[in-house]
């Protein structure tokens, strides 16, 4: 008679890391071998690794979808809104109440042109503007201001000239003809 020789599986001996899990609602066999209650959170079950990036990916899908809303919700500056003389109401230098600048205006035209005495003296310049920024090219001098507020009669206006920090409240001036 001959030998009869037994085959085994030399994978059938290998356990995988899960096969120790029963049910999720009962009991889970811990590393150590011990039987731990499953209604009781243990951190060590879990791949941190992966618990790190569904974290990261909250935080940033959560920071770029605020940053998006913030954007989309910026007020247009309607050029039309602008457009008539506008007159200092109250000026500011380095957020002090300044006398010196009364007498300040602005002037916009639907055709780019805009009129300031914000140099000292009355002065032609082109103007453009990008979003809440108006941009003041030629004339005596450039400037860019950004706009705080706009309404029909009241227009706010802040501006770093020569390192100094403006802020200008102008209302507008009504015309009678």
């Amino acid at each position: 008679m001959q030998p009869t020789t037994e085959i085994r599986n030399p994978t059938s001996q290998i356990r995988h890391p899960t096969s120790q899990i029963r049910h999720p609602k009962s009991e889970i066999r811990h590393p150590t071998s011990e039987i731990v209650d499953s209604s009781y959170f243990c951190p060590s079950l879990f791949n941190t690794h992966s618990m790190k990036r569904l974290i990261a990916s909250t935080l940033f899908l959560s920071l770029a979808s605020l940053s998006f809303y913030a954007c989309k919700n910026e007020p247009k500056i309607d050029q039309a809104d602008l457009l008539g003389r506008w007159e200092l109401r109250e000026g500011f230098r380095n957020e002090q109440k300044s006398e010196d600048l009364a007498g300040l205006f602005f002037e916009f035209f639907g055709d780019g042109k805009m009129i300031t005495n914000m140099s000292g003296s009355t002065a032609e310049a082109q103007y453009e503007l990008k979003k809440q920024m108006l941009m003041q090219r030629g004339g005596d001098m450039d400037a860019d201001y950004q706009i705080e507020t706009l309404n029909d009669t009241s227009l706010t206006l802040i501006a770093t000239l020569r390192e100094i920090n403006f802020r200008f409240v102008l209302s507008k001036s009504i015309q009678v003809n």
